[in-house]
């Protein structure tokens, strides 16, 4: 059974405002690259959930680092995959978006 990738609205969010300033500010190569990259890795969270180091945040999510980014997730309860919580650039407040993600 292939593993599930559930994202949050706010992950929907952030995936599409990482695209439109990477494609603004760098290219459209660029913006497509890493988002390819963040798919990625959300792929193989999906396929070893728990491989990931749980975080000191609210709620215990676990985080994959790519490039500059955060994915913040949590094991889906069936063991087949992740919810994603956000995708949070490294240099921004993740302690307070992470305390807003909870939905």
């Amino acid at each position: 059974m292939t593993p599930r990738i559930v994202r949050s609205k706010s992950a929907d969010n952030d995936l599409l405002g990482i695209w439109r300033y990477l494609a603004v500010e760098a290219s459209l190569e660029i913006a497509d690259f890493v988002i390819a990259r963040l798919y990625e890795a959300m792929a193989r969270a999906a396929e070893h959930p728990l491989m990931y180091r749980r975080t000191e945040y609210r709620g215990k999510p676990r985080r994959i680092n790519v490039f500059e980014y955060a994915i913040f997730y949590d094991p889906l309860p069936d063991g087949n995959g992740i919810r994603v919580r956000r995708i949070i650039h490294g240099r921004r407040n993740i302690a307070r978006l992470i305390r807003r993600a909870v939905e």
